[in-house]
């Protein structure tokens, strides 16, 4: 288990804390399986690239170099890592103490020291991590300041809508017979982390790719 969300404690967003970046990078080492990268941060980081890199052209070319699946659920459930470096487990985009990716790294490295996750009542519930202690010192830091700034309503949408469909299609790829297991995992690849066109927004098409999914899964668990 990732040791932030092991030393993670309950936050209000009303809450004050001292916390300061001192750039020193201990976030960014000994982080193998522990960077999820969601959907939408796949989106992102293709599209960054694709400007940059001639030989990234899709969300495929970009997972195939620096993400790493982790399987979540023995039914075929997986979700995307950061790939590591180094002898230090270090994130693959760390170069020095610096980011290579600033501009659009994962939202978990965005929103750190704190974890947000979907709540029952549709809202947020917010941990703070501390297994770097000397991060919290200097000026006090509103939490709902934090998050404001850095947890963008794009992503609090994905995040809801991934929160409120997992569990039906994690329900349905484990009633899929044994000789279509192959072809679920196929199309779980494709519809949450292939099926995308760049050019157009994430969102709309994430639903509709998600909708499409559990409709090839439920097709596949029933067929006779």
């Amino acid at each position: 288990m990732n040791d932030s969300v092991i030393n993670a404690v309950p936050v209000e967003t009303s809450d004050r804390l001292p916390f300061k970046c001192t750039r020193c990078s201990a976030c960014c080492r000994h982080v193998r399986q522990s960077v999820p990268l969601e959907c939408l941060d796949i989106f992102r980081m293709t599209k960054f690239f694709c400007e940059r890199d001639p030989s990234i052209k899709s969300t495929d070319d970009f997972l195939a170099r620096y993400a790493e699946p982790a399987l979540l659920d023995e039914c075929g459930f997986f979700v995307f890592m950061l790939k590591v470096q180094g002898q230090d487990d270090a994130c693959v985009f760390l170069q020095g103490n610096k980011c290579l990716v600033q501009d659009v790294k994962p939202r978990t490295c965005r929103l750190y020291p704190f974890v947000a996750s979907p709540a029952e009542n549709g809202g947020f519930e917010y941990l703070v991590s501390r297994e770097h202690p000397h991060h919290f010192n200097g000026p006090q830091i509103l939490v709902k300041r934090w998050v404001n700034h850095f947890f963008f309503a794009e992503e609090k949408e994905a995040l809801c809508m991934d929160y409120q469909t997992v569990p039906g299609i994690a329900r349905w790829m484990r009633r899929v017979p044994e000789e279509y297991k192959k072809r679920a995992v196929s199309l779980f690849l494709w519809y949450r982390y292939s099926a995308y066109d760049l050019e157009r927004p994430f969102l709309e098409q994430f639903q509709i790719n998600i909708e499409k999914l559990q409709m090839a899964l439920q097709a596949l668990a029933t067929e006779k």
